[in-house]
């Protein structure tokens, strides 16, 4: 079972914080903000005058643990955060006077939390580092911008895939987004009009998974933030509209030999023989991990036939329909694609198991079925992902993640997500063969805005 050790202390205490501080405030920085992020994948902070920040940034951040939901209970409540100095943002959007550091909690005074998912996904990085191996990893995210009318959504622009006129997206918005990710150190390679009306992409990565996971919370803040000063929403809920394409944050993963820097995927025409046995290990584990990556009951109404998401736990060469598509552009391979999870997820839970899942597949290695050519949702006799939440609930409380994560992280988190399905199941009056096809008021209230 992974147990965040000393090793991420270690990494955490590489830089000296006074001189970050003095960086911070030699370049006009008025704040700064320090986040830890929930088991559900959200950002908790707390912000302070620069000079106030100066013992924070050398001694840690004390906060009460039993306010956040599932994070502690209020007779264990006094934790600390420390931060990470190698996470550093700045929200250019905020004008430059707001910086955000990334934290990770201790549990006691030298121990790092089993609660925090950030070291959680530490130590899985760590895990695969002694057995050689380092992870890349880079994430589509997708979202809708959208104009919000009595709590629920209405699309805000009439776009298509690709959209080339510039008066059928909300072109002030995107370029605005865009801008402020390259000023405040959020990487990206790329962005564009998805398939649906207002619906955007955002590329991340590749990184490692740690620099990942963080940078894909910072975009959610940013693109909220500067989607407000445009009269606009920008949702990450999965699913927000019935009969057009729900969002994805398909994930491209590569592993690397950890001392000679060697693509292990790296190959033209044909899968590599380590490749085959990581996609083996998240095809065979994929109904167990999908509480992790599809962790909404609104994630559920994305993964049904046909509207780009998978439903069938296939792989294919430059086969979207399938759970896993290997990209082969002009025959050469380096990574792999794995279309299940949606930006509701949180990512370091997410990337924890993807890794776990591939590394057992490659230790054991894994038999690996025949690449899929056909479109996938037409295939019969073939395993398919959990119908619902409840379903994806059980699949996972019998699964292999709850032997390798920390265990009172498991029992909070399946505490957690029964709560969500029988609150669901509540409200609606009505069983899920019944509303799995319709969005919800109660779905638009708990995800228009949080997921």
């Amino acid at each position: 079972m992974l147990s965040p050790s000393k090793e991420i202390l270690k990494q955490l205490s590489s830089i000296d914080p006074i001189d970050v501080w003095r960086i911070l405030k030699g370049s006009g920085v008025k704040y700064v903000k320090f986040i830890i992020v929930d088991i559900h994948g959200r950002p908790r902070s707390q912000i302070m005058l620069v000079d106030a920040a100066k013992d924070i940034l050398i001694g840690g951040m004390p906060f009460d643990g039993s306010s956040i939901p599932f994070y502690a209970t209020v007779n264990k409540s006094d934790y600390v955060a420390l931060p990470d100095l190698r996470s550093v943002y700045i929200e250019s959007w905020n004008g430059g006077k707001i910086a955000d550091i990334f934290m990770n909690v201790l549990e006691g005074s030298d121990t790092p939390s089993p609660m925090d998912p950030r070291n959680i996904l530490m130590q899985t990085c760590q895990y695969i580092r002694e057995k050689g191996y380092a992870v890349k990893a880079s994430v589509e995210i997708e979202y809708f911008l959208v104009k919000e009318v009595n709590g629920k959504p209405t699309l805000a622009d009439p776009g298509v895939y690709f959209e080339g006129f510039n008066t059928q997206m909300l072109l002030d918005a995107i370029t605005d987004i865009v801008s402020s990710l390259e000023a405040s150190g959020i990487v990206i390679s790329k962005t564009h009009h998805e398939v649906a009306p207002s619906q955007y992409e955002v590329n991340i990565g590749p990184f490692d998974p740690v620099k990942t996971g963080d940078s894909i919370i910072m975009f959610k803040i940013l693109a909220k933030d500067v989607a407000t000063r445009h009269g606009l929403v920008a949702t990450f809920m999965p699913k927000p509209f019935w009969g057009i394409n729900g969002s994805g944050a398909h994930t491209h993963l590569s592993i690397y030999n950890a001392k000679t820097g060697e693509n292990l995927f790296l190959s033209t025409g044909k899968i590599t023989e380590t490749c085959g046995y990581a996609i083996a290990g998240i095809l065979n584990y994929a109904r167990e991990m999908s509480l992790i990556v599809a962790p909404l009951v609104n994630s559920y109404k994305r993964l049904v036939p046909h509207h780009e998401a998978p439903t069938r736990i296939t792989w294919g060469y430059a086969n979207r329909s399938t759970l896993i598509r290997v990209p082969a552009y002009k025959g050469k391979i380096n990574r792999i694609e794995y279309r299940h999870p949606d930006p509701s997820f949180n990512p370091y839970l997410g990337l924890s198991c993807m890794i776990i899942a591939m590394m057992e597949g490659i230790e054991k290695k894994m038999p690996l079925s025949d690449p899929t050519e056909d479109i996938a949702y037409e295939l019969s006799g073939v395993k398919e992902t959990p119908a619902h939440l409840g379903e994806a609930i059980e699949e996972f409380r019998k699964s292999i993640f709850t032997q390798q994560l920390p265990g009172e992280l498991v029992k909070r988190f399946i505490q957690l997500k029964e709560r969500e399905w029988s609150s669901y199941l509540e409200a609606v009056k009505k069983s899920w063969s019944e509303t799995w096809n319709v969005i919800t008021d109660w779905e638009y209230e708990q995800y228009l805005h949080y997921a």
